[in-house]
Formats: C-alpha cells, structure tokens, sequence
C-alpha cells in the first residue's frame, strides 16, 4: 500500500474511528504510566497518533506527549481532544533532530506500516532511550492449537468465508505483531493488562458496516451490505468472551533495531 493510499484511508476512517473502537483501558493506561515513571521518561513522540485516544490519557498523567500521523483528518479529531502538539508527518521521515525524545511510542500501529523496520529505526534516531510499541500479546503458553477461544473478529471472518466471502476480513493484527518480534527481538516485553472481555459478535459487524477498517474501503457498497446481512442473520445475538492481554515492548537504545 502507497504512503498516499494509507493517508486517505485513514483520513475517511477518521469520522467513525472512535465510535468503532474500545476505549484505552484504565488497567492498560495506569500501568504504561507506571512504565514510564520507572524509567524517568517524560517527553514522549507517539508515532500514528490518530485521535489521541492514547495520547490523551497520558497527557492527563503528566507524560509531555508529541504526537504525529499521516492523516490530516485523524490529527483534525486528536485536535478537538484539546491535544497542543500535533504534527502531520511520515513515521518513515520523522521532521525531528536526533534524541529530541526520551522515547517514541506506537500503540498498536506498526502492524500497519509496510515497513516496520524502517518506522523503528527512524524513531530510535529521535529518541535518547528507545521505542516502546502496545501490542496485543497472546497468553505466554498459548500455541497453535490451543483451545483459547478466537477474538470476534476471527470468528466474523470465519463466518464470512462460509457466507462465500473469504477475502473480506484479512488476518488480523496480531500475526503481524509476532512477526516484528521475531524479526526485531526487544529488549524487554512487559504485560500491561490481562482481562476477560465479553462482546456481541454484532459490534463487529457494526464497525465493518461503518467501514472502520481499511481493508473494507475498497470493497464495493453492495457486496459489503449483502456480507453483513448474511453475518448479522448467522450471529444473531451471540457474544464471544475471550482474553485481552495488551503488552508493552520495549526496543532500547543501546539495541537498536
């Protein structure tokens, strides 16, 4: 996907961005607060900000927090929050000197870009003391074949596929996120928050009929519409519960990725 294509798709998901996605966790929130704090970071560069729904919260706890991104219409909605420093930017150009930062964070944004390496190093080059990244983490002895139930978007995806509409619903993020880890080992991973969600299965749908993801920008209205009803008459009104465990990665200074 183009640098271009991805602003735009982002900048049209702007408007629902919030309404299709969960709230920061206070769990998740208070514990990358006391991260921070244990290391004396105070000045933070968030790197695909969006609409500061994780930037605000750190800021309310005392974090001197930057944030940028592509989208023009995701900083549109991170400036109504009340958030000051907002840049528009490249994650792979940063417009930074070198160390201006103590650290940089990605909050479950490096599974988007092509190139994560790339966005890793740059942000390293702006930091005294590294890059943190949230991630979504399975459960330590988690494996394939575990019997952990799926989060609701595998099982919207398996639904999907059985309505004859396979493509509809890529893998998701957290494929991508092991697949960093493999290739840029970290220094540290530390677990943030571990909680028990229960969720209809229709919130899903709700966010795909919204278009709150960017792989169902290009899908044409009519396919989308008659994917979602489908969904919607096999889902009914089941819930999926499943285990949230969100981490904070750590890839410091004196190790580069």
């Amino acid at each position: 996907m183009t640098i271009r294509k991805a602003e735009r798709d982002f900048d049209e998901i702007s408007a629902v961005y919030d309404e299709t996605r969960q709230p920061f966790d206070p769990e998740t929130k208070e514990a990358l607060l006391q991260f921070l704090r244990e290391h004396r970071w105070g000045s933070l560069l968030e790197v695909g900000v969006g609409t500061g729904r994780i930037a605000q919260p750190l800021v309310e706890g005392g974090v001197h927090v930057v944030g940028l991104d592509a989208s023009r219409g995701m900083l549109s909605r991170a400036a109504a929050k009340g958030l000051p420093y907002l840049v528009h930017g490249s994650a792979y150009h940063l417009p930074f000197s070198d160390r201006s930062f103590d650290v940089a964070l990605f909050s479950h944004v490096l599974h988007v870009l092509d190139d994560p390496g790339a966005g890793l190093r740059e942000a390293a080059r702006v930091t005294r003391d590294g890059v943190l990244a949230v991630m979504d983490r399975p459960a330590e002895n988690s494996a394939r074949g575990s019997r952990e139930r799926p989060a609701p978007r595998e099982q919207i995806r398996k639904v999907f596929a059985e309505e004859g509409y396979p493509d509809l619903l890529r893998p998701g993020p957290r494929a991508k996120e092991r697949e960093i880890l493999r290739s840029y080992p970290p220094k540290e991973i530390r677990l943030l928050s571990d909680r028990e969600v229960t969720e209809p299965l229709s919130r899903q749908l709700d966010t795909i009929e919204k278009r709150g993801y960017r792989h169902v920008l290009d899908v044409p209205p009519e396919l989308l519409a008659r994917a979602v009803a489908a969904a919607r008459t096999r889902v009914g009104s089941r819930s999926v519960t499943y285990r949230r465990r969100e981490s904070v990665v750590w890839w410091s200074s004196g190790s580069p990725p």
